[in-house]
C-alpha cells in the first residue's frame, strides 16, 4: 500500500464506499499492523477540551510519524468518564513509538492492542474508527485524525 495514495483516498473520497475498500484491497499485511489504543491516565476532573488537548498534544510531538502512520482518535464519555480511544495503522509490525526517541513521547499513556488485520474484529473496527461512528462505549465528545 502507498500511505500517501491511501491518506488522499480518506481525505478527498468517500470514506465508506471508497476509502475503507482501497485500504482492505491495497493493506500488505506482512508491511503494516493495526492496533488499537485506550488512555491509561486517569481524566478525573478534566473537561472535554482538555482531554482533546491531549490528542492534539501527542499528534504534535509525534510529526515526524506521519509519513509512516495514520490513526483515528476520539474523545469518549463513559459513565461520566472521558476516555480516548483510537485505532491506528503503521508500517512495521512492531509498536511503533519504541522505535524513535522522537515518536515515544506518549505512547505509554495508552494501552495498545494488536489487531489480526484478518479478524472480522479488525474489520469492523477499522470502519467504526475510519467513519469514526458506531459504539464507542459512549458519548463521543471529540475526533482527530492523524494523517
Amino acid at each position: 500500500m502507498n500511505l500517501d495514495e491511501f491518506k488522499r483516498e480518506y481525505s478527498n473520497k468517500d470514506i465508506a464506499k471508497e476509502a475503507i475498500p482501497y485500504f482492505w484491497k491495497n493493506l500488505d499485511q506482512e508491511v503494516y499492523s493495526i492496533w488499537t489504543c485506550e488512555y491509561n491516565q486517569s481524566t478525573k476532573g478534566k473537561l472535554g477540551f482538555m482531554v482533546s488537548n491531549l490528542v492534539e498534544g501527542m499528534f504534535q510531538r509525534i510529526e515526524k510519524l506521519r509519513k509512516h502512520a495514520f490513526g483515528s482518535m476520539l474523545v469518549v464519555k463513559c459513565d461520566g468518564t472521558l476516555t480516548i480511544k483510537g485505532l491506528w495503522f503503521w508500517r512495521t509490525q512492531d509498536l511503533v513509538f519504541t522505535l524513535s526517541p522522537d515518536w515515544s513521547v506518549d505512547y505509554e499513556s495508552y494501552d495498545w492492542k494488536k489487531l489480526d488485520p484478518a479478524s472480522d474484529e479488525a474489520k469492523e473496527l477499522v470502519s467504526k474508527y475510519f467513519l469514526q461512528e458506531g459504539d464507542f462505549g459512549g458519548e463521543k465528545v471529540d475526533e482527530k485524525i492523524f494523517k
